[in-house]
């Protein structure tokens, strides 16, 4: 062991378990201090042990972990590199020592029990120090081993997200990324429901209970389709789009939200022909049907060099702020983390404005 071990081995164990007491009503009264019981026990199981050999019990709740982040047993299974059924077996054993439910089973997805919640946190952390520890036994020169899981809007420029991650993977072999496109509503739900380690998505600020770093800025364009009218204009102002058929996002994205109040705030009654929950489809509504759109730059710029798409820059200026959202409570395990800087640092996103408000 290296000389970190010690104090490694030492964080492990003071791992604050008590912090993911619920109230008594939330879990069932007694059952809640006899589940902390039989967690603290685990721990205590694992932390014994050979600190780089895993044992049965590390590797059961590495299999709960899996199935609780995907909802499914089946998903979860494949992530583990076991069958469906030596999942739920796994699952099952760990129900039957600690004696309580910890997956409802009877929903499509299944979901977690209220003490199902509170015994994957606990587990998630166990994992996550178990990474750390093992950092700092064998160095932190080797490359990173674990998986992250990210969800991310369509129009944050899925060709730069997947060539970072296709970099990552590189260079950390024994490193598995999974990137999520969703709806934005969902990338908050995942986030909010731990399914996910972060999400990539605009107006982070707008989502409440999650905490959030700045990825880039984004300048809006005036979109519209080859040979109209606006093709020959350097630059575009709002009153030069009243009457028209205009493309927008549904009413209920956040986006839609700024883009409307930009237009009014002009003096703009915005007069939407078509409204979708997407980018790629506006623009091809903008390509089909002569109407005209305001987007994000970034996500035309292929377009416009096909010539399939013109574009004009809006004075005043109109921004698309992209960040990425976390829970405050998540603390990151090392492989998670490096990935994240790794797509900040891909951002020119400063060192200082890097750091996580966790807590």
């Amino acid at each position: 062991m290296g000389p970190g071990t010690d104090s490694a081995l030492l964080g492990f164990r003071s791992l604050n378990f008590m912090s993911l007491q619920e109230p008594p009503t939330a879990i069932g009264g007694r059952g809640s201090t006899r589940l902390l019981g039989l967690l603290i026990s685990h721990c205590l199981d694992i932390i014994n042990i050979h600190p780089i050999v895993p044992d049965m019990t590390l590797d059961a709740i590495r299999v709960f972990c899996d199935v609780a982040q995907q909802r499914s047993f089946s998903q979860g299974a494949e992530l583990s590199g076991i069958t469906q059924s030596a999942a739920s077996q796994r699952v099952r054993s760990l129900e039957e020592e600690l004696g309580v439910q910890l997956i409802d089973r009877s929903t499509r997805p299944c979901r977690l029990t209220a003490e199902g919640r509170i015994y994957f946190r606990g587990c998630r952390d166990i994992l996550d120090q178990y990474e750390r520890l093992k950092l700092e036994v064998e160095g932190s020169a080797g490359p990173l081993r674990g998986r992250v899981e990210i969800v991310s809007i369509y129009s944050a420029d899925v060709a730069h997200l997947e060539g970072v991650k296709e970099g990552f993977q590189s260079e950390h072999p024994g490193s598995q990324v999974e990137i999520h496109y969703l709806h934005p509503g969902r990338i908050h739900d995942w986030v909010r429901d731990e399914q996910c380690d972060f999400g990539i998505l605009s107006y982070p600020d707008r989502w409440s209970r999650l905490a959030s770093i700045p990825l880039r800025d984004e300048p809006m364009v005036a979109v519209f389709p080859r040979g109209h009218r606006f093709a020959e204009r350097t630059w575009i102002g709002p009153r030069k789009l009243e009457g028209e058929k205009l493309a927008g996002f549904d009413e209920d994205l956040p986006i839609s939200k700024e883009i409307r109040s930009y237009l009014r705030s002009h003096g703009v009654r915005p007069k939407m022909a078509v409204s979708f929950d997407n980018v790629d489809t506006i623009k091809a509504a903008v390509a089909d049907t002569g109407s005209v759109a305001i987007l994000p730059e970034r996500t035309v710029r292929s377009e416009v060099e096909r010539g399939v798409l013109g574009m004009a820059p809006l004075r005043p200026t109109l921004i698309r702020p992209l960040g990425v959202v976390y829970r405050r409570d998540r603390e990151f395990p090392p492989v998670v983390q490096a990935f994240l800087d790794r797509l900040l640092q891909s951002e020119g996103v400063e060192p200082e404005k890097r750091r996580r408000a966790v807590g």
